[in-house]
């Protein structure tokens, strides 16, 4: 995934920024249910970036596997280390984001996790298939079946 090129680091990460920071806020907003949390992961995201040692040839799909990782990562560290309770929501969340955020989170959550991040990446995120691909590095067939076997159980269930 990583290849030289003549474009210089901070260039590059300043151009990503401009095409990218919109929409992988917007998937790790949904993913977290905190727009402060989402901020954080998007910017430690740009900054993973402009440390790799060599060029990043498909940005796109770099900074999105960075963003669905640290979202993990903020999961599974706050189920571990400090569960939150619905009585007690995060200050700096926005009400209707945590809601939505939630209750497609609980429905994904029914799904197998392969499944529920391709349709996370393609219905959240906008990416194709061949994105989605590149980025999980997995054949565009298995992406498309995973979606489709995905969005079934999930229609099933309504």
């Amino acid at each position: 995934m990583m290849k030289r090129t003549d474009t210089p680091q901070p260039d590059r990460i300043a151009e990503a920024v401009t095409a990218y920071h919109a929409e992988l806020y917007r998937f790790a907003a949904l993913r977290t249910g905190s727009r402060s949390d989402a901020e954080d992961i998007v910017q430690e995201a740009f900054l993973k970036m402009l440390t790799v040692s060599g060029e990043i040839t498909h940005p796109r799909a770099y900074l999105y596997r960075c963003v669905a990782n640290a979202c993990c990562d903020l999961k599974r560290r706050r189920t571990f280390h400090e569960p939150l309770r619905p009585d007690q929501p995060q200050e700096d969340s926005d009400p209707a984001l945590r809601e939505e955020a939630e209750r497609l989170a609980a429905r994904l959550d029914r799904i197998p996790p392969e499944q529920a991040e391709v349709i996370r990446l393609h219905t959240f995120a906008s990416l194709r298939f061949t994105e989605i691909a590149e980025i999980l590095d997995i054949p565009v067939t298995t992406v498309k079946s995973r979606f489709q076997y995905g969005i079934e159980k999930l229609r099933n269930w309504l």
